[in-house]
């Protein structure tokens, strides 16, 4: 827990109600940062709500924080789910809504329009916007982002890219970084459970949704071109629609047997904390939580160097090692050196823990967040 001054806390009594607009509190980097931060927050006097699309929940959330499901189960429920987000802000009159990525700022920003809400909105942008926001959704997210009060970011390169796709946040932006209670994930990281099958040999590990962003394709490909010495077991922690495609191709590269696609997993940490190497492939990220975790907990890391964060989490050399993207050659290149020079792969684990842990405190990330309700309100 953090600890705040006298005058955050008068501060933050005058500002009663907070409302977070999140797709789901599970299987996703944004949503795990959500509940991160509200379990680590001082909640005393505030009165928070978090309006949910879907309503699955499955990382945990204080008690005291109140869950609104808007049944977005499909497609064709988002008329519905936009009508429920109007009536909770016009019922709630929350004094800051804060939307925790694109597709739920989208429907906040207007739903916040229609109703002529007088709530603070803050987007929290989670990704690269010019990787998603471009043409027609370029246009619609100018207009309304026009219409916030401010932008959370999630790194030094996110805020620079926000700032040159919409040059009127400038000025605008508060840095906060997803934080994590590193007692508490070093203590999940020793949570066996029969579900949980560590391998007995040195493996490798890689942890994200199967989806066109996290390229397992190049990942895979990378692995394939790995000398046989090289290929110890590869986990893929993750579900998503393109485990069948990815299966196919593991299949088709002659490393089906090596490769383990576990799907989702409550508990991956202690994967990573025994993995001997840490990979991702990622086209784009906001700030990668996996790969974040890892260093955290001592595990070096090969990821792409891809905008935006990835940069600022691994420390080239000492750390990890940060690879082009879309280039599974270079990718085979650095996974075969971290995992051949031990001392290079020994003392990587001593700094990864020691570097990447101290930025990411939960405790930093609480503490930015109070100053900014203090700020704002």
């Amino acid at each position: 827990m953090s600890s705040i001054s006298k005058s955050q806390n008068q501060s933050i009594q005058k500002s009663k109600r907070l409302c977070f607009v999140s797709s789901t509190l599970s299987n996703g980097g944004a949503e795990r940062a959500l509940s991160n931060l509200l379990c680590n927050m001082d909640l005393t006097h505030l009165e928070v709500t978090v309006l949910l699309l879907n309503g699955v929940v499955t990382y945990p959330v204080p008690s005291s924080v109140k869950i609104v499901d808007l049944r977005k189960r499909s497609p064709f429920h988002i008329p519905l789910c936009f009508i429920l987000l109007m009536y909770h802000l016009l019922k709630l009159k929350p004094k800051i809504v804060i939307s925790v990525w694109s597709f739920p700022s989208l429907l906040t920003g207007l739903a916040m329009f229609f109703t002529r809400s007088k709530s603070i909105w803050i987007p929290r942008i989670a990704n690269n916007p010019a990787d998603e926001e471009f043409g027609w959704k370029k246009w619609v997210f100018n207009w309304l982002y026009k219409k916030a009060d401010g932008f959370i970011v999630l790194c030094n390169e996110l805020r620079d890219n926000f700032i040159a796709h919409y040059p009127f946040s400038s000025g605008k932006t508060y840095l906060i970084r997803n934080g994590f209670n590193l007692s508490e994930l070093n203590g999940k990281a020793t949570q066996l459970s029969p579900d949980i099958l560590i391998p007995n040999e040195p493996f490798m590990v890689s942890v994200g949704s199967l989806t066109d962003q996290k390229r397992h394709d190049v990942l895979l490909t990378a692995y394939a071109q790995l000398p046989e010495s090289d290929q110890i077991p590869l986990l893929i922690l993750g579900g998503g629609p393109l485990h069948d495609n990815l299966t196919a191709l593991a299949n088709k590269l002659g490393i089906i047997n090596k490769v383990h696609f576990k799907g989702f997993v409550t508990n991956p940490y202690p994967y990573v904390k025994h993995a001997k190497l840490f990979v991702l492939a990622s086209d784009f990220e906001g700030l990668c939580n996996a790969a974040i975790e890892a260093q955290c907990l001592g595990t070096p890391a090969v990821i792409t160097s891809c905008p935006t964060g990835n940069r600022e989490i691994v420390v080239e050399g000492q750390t990890g090692f940060l690879v082009p993207i879309g280039d599974p050659q270079k990718m085979a290149q650095s996974i075969s050196k971290a995992l051949n020079q031990k001392t290079i792969s020994s003392q990587m684990r001593i700094d990864s823990e020691r570097l990447v842990s101290e930025k990411y405190k939960i405790q930093r990330s609480v503490a930015d967040m109070h100053s900014l309700i203090e700020e704002i309100c």
